[in-house]
C-alpha cells in the first residue's frame, strides 16, 4: 500500500467515523463513495439536499481502483450505502464480491435498456448507468498554437515524434481512466500492437502523474499539451471557457457510469432516494451544467435548455464505441495489465523517455542522410524498446493464478530483469546506429 493511499484511507475513514457519529444524534445522512471531480459533487449535494429537506448526502471521494478493498474491509452496517463511478471493472469487482444490491424501484422508466451498442444498465439490476463516458485526447488550443502543433487525430498521431515531450498521462494502477483507455487500445490494435502504441505514447510523455485528474488539470493550466482523459473532464473545460479541446479517437470505448447500492450500507433507504435521484429528469439534467459536462442516458434530458452549443451528440458517441469490447476480458486480466504497465513503463519511464528522444533524433537524421545500416539497427532498437515479454494468454492466465499474490510478484520480478536487459540492448543499437549517421 503507497503512503499516499494510506493518507487517502486514513483521511475517509475518519469522514466515515464523523459521519456515522452524525447519523446516531439524529442526522439522516445518505453517504456515496465516489472518485467524481468536487464540481460534480458539490453540484449534486446542493440538488439532492434541496429536495430532501431531511435527508442530506455526504460523499467519500477517492480513487475506484481502492473501492473493492474500503468496502471489504468495513463490517455490514459501516460502510457507505451508495458507490457512484465509471470504472466498469471496479462495478465487476464490487459483483463478484456481492457487495452491490438491486434497486429496481430507483430506476427511471425513460432510460432505455441500450444506446447504441452500450447496454446502460448490469444484466442483474444492481450497476444502473447513470451517465455514459468515452475516452480519448485532450489538448489546450493555446498550447499547441504556440507551439505550431496541430490536434492529433488518432492515437497513433499521438506517438509521432512532433509531439515528444508534450504529453501527460497517468498510469492505469492509478488511473481507471488509464485502464479503460489501455484496453481499449490492446483490444482493437492486437496485443502485441496495441503494446507497442502504448509504449510510444508513454515514451512521448513528459511525465506521468499520481491521479486521473492530475492529466485534465496540468494541459488546462498549460503545463503540457495533451494527453488521454475521460470525456467529461475536457468538455467540462471547455465549455467552462477554458482554452482546451477533446476528440474520440479510435479505438475507443464508450462505457456507462454506474450507480449502485452496497450491501452492508448503513442507510439502505437513504441509499436508494439518492440513486433515484440521480437518474431523474432533475438528475440528469445537472450532467449538462458547463462545470460537469458529462452525457445523460436519459434522452429526454438533451431536451433541456440546458445543453450547451455543440455538445456532443448520444447516439454518435455510442456509436464509436468497440463493436467487439470485452469488459469480461478486460476484468480478466486487469491484474496483469496494470502491472505490466508499471514494470515496462512507469518503473522505466526516465530511461523510456530517453531512448524514445533518441529515436526519433535518430529518424530525423535518417531522412536527411538515409543509412540502411542504421535504419536496420533502429528497427530492432524499436522492436525491444516497444515489446511485451508475455502473450495475451499468458497474462490472462497470470491475473487468475490460484495463488496470485505470489505468483504476480514473481512475474513483476520477471518482467523488470527482463525490460531492464531489454533497454540496455536498445541503447548498443543506437549507440552504433548514431556513429553511422553524420548529426
Amino acid at each position: 500500500m503507497t503512503r499516499t493511499w494510506q493518507r487517502q484511507a486514513l483521511a475517509v475513514g475518519m469522514l466515515c467515523a464523523t459521519l456515522i457519529a452524525g447519523v446516531c444524534r439524529g442526522d439522516n445522512v445518505v453517504l456515496v463513495a465516489s472518485p467524481f471531480p468536487k464540481e460534480i459533487l458539490s453540484a449534486y449535494k446542493q440538488a439532492f439536499d434541496a429536495q430532501s429537506p431531511d435527508t442530506r448526502v455526504e460523499f467519500l471521494n477517492f480513487p475506484a481502483t481502492q473501492i473493492l478493498a474500503f468496502v471489504r474491509g468495513r463490517p455490514p452496517g459501516a460502510r457507505p450505502d451508495v458507490f457512484w463511478g465509471s470504472s466498469p471493472e471496479a462495478f465487476r469487482a464490487l459483483q463478484r464480491e456481492d457487495l452491490l444490491e438491486p434497486s429496481p424501484d430507483a430506476a427511471n422508466p425513460g432510460i432505455p435498456t441500450h444506446i447504441g451498442r452500450v447496454r446502460i444498465n448490469a444484466a442483474d439490476g444492481t450497476a444502473l448507468g447513470q451517465a455514459l463516458s468515452g475516452y480519448g485526447i485532450m489538448w489546450n488550443t493555446r498550447y499547441l498554437a504556440a507551439r505550431g502543433l496541430t490536434p492529433p487525430e488518432s492515437w497513433d498521431e499521438l506517438a509521432e515524434a512532433r509531439y515528444f515531450g508534450h504529453l501527460v498521462m497517468a498510469p492505469p494502477s492509478r488511473s481507471s481512466t488509464t485502464h479503460l483507455i489501455v484496453e481499449s487500445i490492446l483490444q482493437g490494435k492486437g496485443w502485441d500492437a496495441g503494446w507497442s502504441l502504448i509504449m510510444r505514447l508513454a515514451g512521448n510523455a513528459a511525465t506521468l502523474t499520481e491521479r486521473t485528474f492530475d492529466v485534465p488539470n496540468a494541459i488546462t493550466r498549460g503545463r503540457f499539451g495533451l494527453g488521454p482523459v475521460v470525456d467529461f473532464l475536457a468538455l467540462s473545460g471547455k465549455y467552462s471557457g477554458f482554452p482546451v479541446d477533446f476528440r474520440y479517437p479510435w479505438p475507443n470505448v464508450v462505457t456507462p457510469a454506474g450507480i449502485a447500492r452496497l450491501r452492508g450500507a448503513r442507510n439502505p433507504e437513504g441509499g436508494r432516494a439518492f440513486v433515484a435521484f440521480a437518474l431523474s429528469e432533475a438528475g440528469q439534467r445537472l450532467l449538462l451544467r458547463p462545470e460537469i459536462s458529462r452525457l445523460p442516458v436519459l434522452p429526454a434530458a438533451y431536451a433541456s435548455a440546458d445543453r450547451p452549443s455543440g455538445f456532443p451528440d448520444l447516439s454518435e458517441v455510442a456509436r464509436s464505441t468497440l463493436p467487439d469490447y470485452s469488459a469480461e476480458l478486460s476484468a480478466a486480466r486487469y491484474r496483469s495489465v496494470n502491472a505490466l504497465f508499471d514494470q515496462l513503463i512507469t518503473f522505466q519511464h526516465r530511461a523510456l523517455v530517453r531512448i524514445s528522444g533518441r529515436m526519433h533524433t535518430l529518424e530525423a537524421r535518417l531522412v536527411r542522410t538515409p543509412n540502411a545500416a542504421a535504419a536496420a539497427l533502429l528497427d530492432e532498437a524499436r522492436q525491444l524498446a516497444y515489446r511485451t515479454p508475455v502473450t495475451a494468454a499468458e497474462a490472462r492466465a497470470d491475473a487468475s493464478h490460484a495463488d496470485e499474490g505470489a505468483h504476480m510478484a514473481a512475474r513483476e520480478a520477471d518482467w523488470s530483469r527482463q525490460r531492464r536487459r531489454d533497454l540496455t540492448d536498445v541503447d548498443a543499437r543506437l549507440e552504433r546506429a548514431f556513429a553511422q549517421v553524420a548529426p
